[in-house]
Order: structure tokens, then C-alpha cells, then sequence
């Protein structure tokens, strides 16, 4: 489909058209409020959180946007894909160890956490996805899509891991896919920060050289709310605009919090990076996560941090190489899978959660799985340092 919605994102539907479908459903998702929390800080940037008091995994979801209708829209979908991975994931087909299967990956080319001892003979149970670059099924094991924690009745080995990571929803499959595979691209990428695998070739951003009216306006309430702030183009092998943006006040003085977003259209990429960072103050305000670190709620120091010595490099460079996008979900979903296939070697693969008992005319929620890309920086994004920043 077309997109029609194009402020802070690209849609095939704006998102109050999206909030009247999913609205009705929210008691089905366990779903039992979404509420406005802007106002408990002082940016003036929208955020949401969304209230599952019976979820298997976290049980307070998060939303952002340019606008309250996209982050009232952003928290509930994100409510609904943990309700999916939870409980959607469609049956196990079989159980047998990788090596006894014709599969186009290694299995421990799969996310898992570190020290994970999964190989080629464990035996695991295996469900259906399908390859995003020709459309045939490719088998995935169950454990890299199926969240929460549960009691069981007899002892499992849970190999490999799952997150969040590469799951998303959207009007319809073709959006959601796009949104999972920019999540993919975009933790890959932070991953290269982390454990300085890949040089990252990280530009920092002059905020007043941003002419985007959506991006401006986001970065002028920053700086009215006198906060300390940094905006980081991070350069890729896939060539999707990768930003970062990282916050600081003296009312959360232990914590650098920081927002990231990955887009074809890098003023997008952006919007997301700046929202995604007021989103992660606003959960520390809260309070809603159980996976907020203690160090948030400690006292500490009362100095910002120092701006990275580096010279500062223009909007308008930095967008310079980058085409904005595709007319349809369709075209830039394609665009998307085949980037990532080319890096990674191996077409990234979905498996569907809105089948069966599960289908919606204008809901879809995917889980995508990209082999060979990492997902290690899972709470901070650690800041670019002045060896590894480029030069304007």
C-alpha cells in the first residue's frame, strides 16, 4: 500500500485511523490502559506507556511519537507484539537437532545471550518462517521467537534466546516488516559500538544545521528545557541512516539516557532517535519497567558530560548520500530485506503471528529473524568516543 503519513514516520494509515481499529481489541491483549505521561517531564515530547498487568514478559510497554495520536498508537502496538510473542507463536512442526536439517544458516548464527552454549547438535523445536528475499520456508527454531517466562512441568533447555528484537506490527504485513527489519539494521549497528567489532565512522550532528521542520521542532524543546544533548549519525554497511541521540539533566544526574532510530529517510531516523530518548527518561520518571537499572534511582554527580571533542559535521552532509525512501510498504519491506540479505549473507526470515485464530483485516505482527546480525547493547547505547568520531 501507499503511504499516506509521513510526520516522524511513513504509514499506510494516519495514526488516528490506526487507534480507532486497535482500540476495541485492547481488552483481548490484556491491554487494561494506555496512558499519557508526557506531562511528568517537561520536554514537551510525547510518550506513552500501555499497562498488560498479565504479560509473560514486561508488563508496561512504551510508545513515542511527533504527536500524542502516534504515541498513543506507538505504545498500544508495542503492548500488542509482546502479547503475540507470548501467546501466538504458531506449533512446534517437529524437534531435532540443526545438524539434521538442510538450513541456510548456522543455528549459532542466532541471537543468544552470551555464553549460550547451543550448537549445531542441540535439539530444539522447530517452527516454519519464510525467506523474505523468495518466499520459501526455511525452518527457525521456536525458542528465537517465543517470549516470556513461564513454569513447566518438565525441565526445558532454553537455547536459543529471544527478544524483541525484529518484532513489530503494522496496518499491514508489508509495514511490519519494514519496522522489524529497521530494528534489526538499527541494534546491528548500536552492537558495533558496544564490543568495537566494526569501526563505526560516527559524525556528530550540529543540531543547528537540522532544517527539517518535524526535526527542528523536536530539537528546539530540547534545548528551551536547557538539556544537556548530543545527536550522532552512525555510517553502516547496510546504508540506512543509523542516529543516536543521548540525553542528560541534573534531575537524573547517575545517567546518560539515550534514543535510537534507523530509517531510509535520515530526518525520520532522527525524529525517532530524539523520541526514543525522551521515551527512556520518562520510563526512568516513571518507574514502570522491572529492568530499569538500580543506578538510575542513585544519587549522584550534578556535571554534564563533556561534548566529544570532535568537530561537528552538517545536516545536510550528513543526508547527502541517503535516498528517503519507497511510495509503498511493499517496495521499501523488499528493499530492506534484500540490504540485509546482501550483508548478512542469508535472506532474513518472518514468521507470521497474526495467523489462524490470531488474523486481523488491519493488524499484522511479524517476527523477523536476521542470521549474523547482533544484537549485544540491549539497555545503553554507549557513546561515540573521539577516536572513533569522523572528521566533518
Amino acid at each position: 500500500m501507499r503511504h499516506v503519513y509521513f510526520d516522524g514516520t511513513h504509514r499506510t494509515r494516519p495514526p488516528e485511523e490506526t487507534w480507532e481499529t486497535i482500540r476495541p481489541l485492547l481488552g483481548s491483549y490484556g491491554v487494561t490502559r494506555v496512558a499519557d505521561v508526557t506531562g511528568l517531564d517537561d520536554l514537551g515530547i510525547p510518550v506513552t506507556m500501555a499497562v498488560r498487568p498479565l504479560g509473560r514478559t514486561l508488563s508496561v510497554a512504551q510508545g513515542k511519537g511527533t504527536t500524542l495520536a502516534a504515541a498513543r498508537v506507538s505504545g498500544a502496538m508495542e503492548a500488542i507484539e509482546a502479547w503475540h510473542g507470548e501467546r501466538a507463536v504458531p506449533e512446534t512442526m517437529f524437534r531435532a537437532p540443526a545438524d539434521h536439517l538442510d538450513l541456510p544458516y548456522p543455528v549459532t548464527a542466532l541471537e543468544a545471550h552470551p555464553g549460550s552454549l547451543v550448537t549445531s547438535r542441540t535439539v530444539l523445536e522447530w517452527i516454519t518462517a519464510q525467506s523474505l528475499t523468495d518466499g520459501t520456508p526455511v525452518a527457525v527454531p521456536a525458542a528465537s521467537v517465543r517470549l516470556g517466562r513461564q513454569v513447566h512441568d518438565a525441565w526445558r533447555l532454553h537455547l536459543p534466546s529471544s527478544s524483541t528484537n525484529g518484532l513489530a506490527s503494522g496496518n499491514t504485513r508489508a509495514e511490519g516488516l519494514c519496522h522489524a527489519l529497521y530494528e534489526l539494521i538499527e541494534r546491528d549497528v548500536i552492537s558495533d559500538l558496544s564490543d568495537g567489532q566494526r569501526p563505526v565512522a560516527a559524525q556528530r550532528i550540529d543540531p543547528g544545521s537540522v532544517e527539517d521542520a518535524g526535526c527542528a521542532t523536536l530539537i528546539g524543546r530540547l534545548s528551551r528545557a536547557r538539556i544537556w544533548f548530543e545527536l550522532w549519525s552512525l555510517p553502516n554497511r547496510f546504508g540506512v541512516p543509523v542516529m543516536v541521540c543521548y540525553l542528560w539533566r541534573e534531575d537524573q544526574p547517575t545517567l546518560v539516557v539515550s534514543g535510537s532510530g534507523a530509517h531510509l529517510d535520515p530526518h525520520i531516523a532522527l525524529s525517532r532517535a530524539v523520541t526514543e530518548a525522551a521515551q527512556t527518561r520518562l520510563t526512568q520518571i516513571t518507574g514502570s519497567r522491572e529492568d530499569i537499572h538500580p543506578l538510575a534511582f542513585r544519587p549522584g554527580t550534578h556535571s554534564a558530560p563533556s561534548h566529544d571533542r570532535g568537530p561537528t559535521a552538517a545536516w545536510g552532509q550528513i543526508i547527502r548520500p541517503y535516498v528517503t525512501g519507497h511510495a509503498t510498504d511493499e517496495g521499501e519491506a523488499a528493499y530492506l530485506a534484500a540490504v540485509v540479505a546482501a550483508r548478512a549473507g542469508v535472506s532474513p526470515l518472518a514468521v507470521d503471528l497474526s495467523w489462524g485464530q490470531f488474523h486481523r483485516r488491519d493488524l499484522h505482527v511479524v517476527k523477523v529473524i536476521a542470521p549474523h546480525l547482533r544484537y549485544v547493547s540491549r539497555h545503553t547505547i554507549p557513546r561515540p568516543t573521539s577516536t572513533k568520531a569522523a572528521a566533518a
